[in-house]
């Protein structure tokens, strides 16, 4: 809105206030009044004049706003500044105008006036996220000091992700069919199995997949980042590799893992929201909540603005966010819907303001992303407390909790050289897999022997497991009948002899060149025809029909003049043409 229109919605008593400060005095009438306010603001000169006389702080609202399009956005200012200017904390019809009610209405300067303040107004000092080189050892809480935990993630992420894999290979991951996450037995056979463990311990004998963090990272990565697909059966859902997840899993190529990143990233599928245990409501017939894939895209964007290789307080990265205006809706009713604490009617967050339902919805919903989704793959290295220890309730006004979810407790992270290259810091990264040093020992007898088993991941041996015997910890044997018995499960003797060659140190012998080369000739020395089921045309013309249709004809064979031969797999499609074409075939 022009200037004008901005000042005619007032009354008069409101508008003399303003026309004083302008040194408009002597005028009554309103269109007089709005008229001496116009020239001064809408000239150059009175213009600056207004602007010299401004607080530091309205200076700087409008300032903000001049390089914003306009728009004063109050949560962006307030998170950078730690306050606003009074008059727009406290708004009002009583309360007097200010000098800074000549540039702003309702957060907008008007639109005629904001040309001339774009034209000298200095655009503010870009916001810069700070970290520290040493990542700090203990935080303070209260009265005690807390020591941190560390975890360091870029190598080890990556290793578990392929251990990961690996066990998808195997036909060992299920799924639950609602929530995606992984059986309990599923983590019982993953946690050995991880060279980082999972981040905080298991309480208790019993294992709940929904109570650990790595698995379940590691889980929702493959499967919505389109490493892993899950298939049906009566005992559920199983996961097997996708041929992206083969892809990665034999080169560990970063530009793979960068596909799977940015697929995962923009999926809504799965929502991270419900990860926090002690926030309700998510389900309620009222409840609306923005795409999930929207949160994560604004989550990685102010990742990408964030310094490398320095540890970066989480405090912080929430104020930069909202700095950075990268905030993002979670619900979209006006009135929220989420509650923390056992009843519902004791705990609307409507009640406790909106920095406790910022921290309690946005912030427990980015460090989750961070913890789960980043720290599980190797992007982020965290420093952490438990979520007991954590006490993140200090920070909210809301106090019955003693935790609202396992993320709590994140303190720091660091972004490392693969998190700079998935968040588009970097063009290039070179995995861990490709600087290692020769890890194996290849011999002229078939057998194989681990030389550098600190080099030698869990998925590594699970790999020389699939197409070997094992002889003791550190050495494998190669012969004829396993990788036979190799090539009957599906594994392919290319990737596996490409394994040992990048392994070994020096050339691979001749002779486990010849073995892998008869065992893939032997494979093929017999082939079983597709299956495929018969088909009786009352007539041959019937027949001839089904051969002419552009449709049929494609995978149609005739045995005789009234025999269709189909391959198994097409039989659906062979039904449903007939039928468009108006002929059915009886069940069996």
């Amino acid at each position: 809105m022009r200037l004008i229109e901005c000042l005619e919605s007032r009354t008069v008593e409101t508008l003399k206030p303003l026309a004083d400060l302008c040194g408009v005095r002597g005028v009554t009438r309103k269109a007089d009044v709005i008229a001496g306010i116009v020239a001064v603001m809408t000239s150059p000169e009175g213009l600056r004049q207004q602007w010299e006389q401004l607080d530091e702080l309205s200076r700087a609202a409008v300032a903000h706003a001049v390089h914003n399009g306009g728009e004063l956005d109050e949560s962006a200012f307030r998170a950078r500044y730690g306050r606003v200017p009074e008059r727009l904390g406290r708004l009002g019809w009583y309360l007097k105008p200010t000098r800074l009610d000549l540039f702003l209405y309702n957060h907008r300067i008007p639109d005629d006036v904001l040309p001339l303040l774009e034209s000298w107004v200095p655009r503010p000092e870009p916001f810069r996220l700070q970290g520290m080189l040493e990542a700090p050892k203990v935080v303070k809480q209260g009265k005690y000091q807390l020591e941190l935990q560390r975890a360091d993630t870029e190598v080890v992420g990556q290793q578990d992700l392929a251990t990961f894999l690996r066990l998808v290979e195997q036909g060992e991951v299920r799924v639950t069919s609602t929530t995606r996450l992984p059986t309990a037995n599923t983590v019982k056979k993953l946690l050995p199995l991880l060279a980082g463990g999972d981040f905080l311990p298991i309480e208790g004998e019993k294992i709940k997949a929904a109570s650990t963090i790595r698995p379940v990272g590691l889980t929702r990565f493959a499967l919505y980042g389109g490493l892993a697909q899950h298939t049906l059966s009566y005992t559920g859902s199983k996961l097997e590799l996708t041929e992206a997840g083969r892809s990665w899993l034999r080169t560990q190529g970063p530009e793979l893992l960068l596909d799977a990143f940015e697929t995962w990233t923009h999926s809504d599928v799965f929502d991270e929201l419900l990860r926090i245990q002690n926030l309700r409501g998510q389900k309620a017939r009222r409840t609306r909540l923005s795409p999930p894939s929207g949160r994560r895209e604004r989550i990685v964007e102010a990742l990408s603005w964030c310094p490398v290789n320095v540890w970066i307080d989480v405090e912080q990265f929430f104020r930069a966010i909202r700095i950075w205006q990268l905030d993002f809706d979670v619900e979209l009713t006006p009135y929220t819907n989420l509650y923390v604490g056992p009843l519902a009617e004791y705990g609307w967050l409507n009640e406790y303001g909106d920095e406790t339902y910022w921290r309690l919805v946005h912030g427990l919903y980015i460090l989750t992303v961070l913890w789960e989704g980043l720290a599980s793959i190797g992007a982020l290295d965290i420093l952490y407390l438990r979520p007991e220890e954590a006490d993140y309730s200090a920070k909210v006004d809301y106090y019955d909790e003693l935790y609202f979810s396992r993320y709590d407790g994140l303190r720091y992270f660091r972004i490392n050289k693969l998190g700079a290259y998935l968040f588009g810091q970097a063009a290039e990264y070179t995995p861990y897999e490709q600087t290692r040093p020769p890890f194996l020992r290849v011999t002229d007898d078939l057998m194989i022997h681990i030389i550098a088993p600190q080099f030698v991941g869990p998925a590594d041996r699970m790999f020389l497991n699939s197409f070997t015997t094992p002889v003791d910890d550190q050495s494998y044997r190669v012969d004829l009948n396993r990788l036979l018995a190799a090539l009957t499960e599906g594994r392919d003797p290319d990737v596996a002899l490409e394994f040992l060659a990048q392994g070994n140190d020096g050339p691979l012998p001749e002779a486990v060149r010849e073995l892998f080369a008869e065992a893939k000739d032997r494979s093929q020395a017999f082939s079983a025809p597709k299956r495929a089921f018969k088909i009786q045309a009352r007539t041959p013309e019937l027949a001839q029909m089904a051969m002419q249709d552009p449709k049929l004809r494609r995978f149609c064979k005739l045995l005789d003049d009234r025999t269709l031969v189909i391959p198994a797999n097409r039989e659906r499609t062979f039904r449903g043409r007939l039928q468009e074409l108006g002929y059915i075939i009886p069940q069996s």
